[in-house]
């Protein structure tokens, strides 16, 4: 978002913060257009001149909370293979519940999800440019892409089932279990 001007930048972040704050008080269905405009002072053709509808800026807001994911863990990367893996893990542990909702009740609606293809897409893409940095072999990429889709799989399950099962396993315990998953798959 530094790239853009930075009338758009504070267009962006007005109606960035507006939506996490619409995001405590109800679910993502109930929202609309005009309410995220009216709350964030934009003007509603200003909000069509960047986005198409609500979804539009859905899978906007999506791709924004994902960079900031993966730009804390490749910031924070040493030299530990899976600590990439164990950092976007972290990352998606300290989201707030509304948000961890809001992603994992979109992959149950089908309208949403074609809605969102741009967002995996886009996932897909950054995971494949981090799993495929270091190797020339393309028959070693496609086994570290498919391994790579692997683990963002027991990524999300294990954030879902830690955002539910919190009074059972503390983060401390899910980290260090999560760790051993990874170190399992090799």
């Amino acid at each position: 978002m530094e790239n853009l001007d930075l009338r758009v930048q504070k267009t962006y972040k007005s109606l960035i913060e507006t939506f996490e704050a619409l995001l405590q008080e109800k679910e993502f269905e109930k929202i609309s257009v005009t309410e995220i405009c009216e709350t964030a002072m934009i003007r509603r053709p200003t909000f069509y001149q960047h986005f198409l509808d609500k979804y539009d800026f859905l899978a906007f807001y999506i791709k924004h909370k994902m960079n900031i994911i993966f730009d804390h863990a490749f910031q924070n990367l040493n030299e530990e293979e899976d600590n990439f893996f164990i950092l976007v893990f972290e990352q998606l542990l300290n989201q707030r519940d509304n948000v961890l909702d809001l992603i994992f009740s979109l992959q149950m609606n089908a309208d949403i999800i074609i809605e969102l293809e741009s967002v995996q897409e886009y996932g897909q893409s950054m995971l494949r440019n981090r799993v495929n940095e270091r190797e020339n072999n393309p028959n070693i990429a496609v086994v570290n892409e498919y391994k790579g889709q692997i683990i963002m799989g027991i990524t999300i399950q294990s954030v879902y089932w830690y955002k539910n099962n919190q009074d059972k396993i503390s983060r401390e315990e899910i980290i260090e279990l999560y760790r051993q998953t990874l170190e399992k798959l090799g």
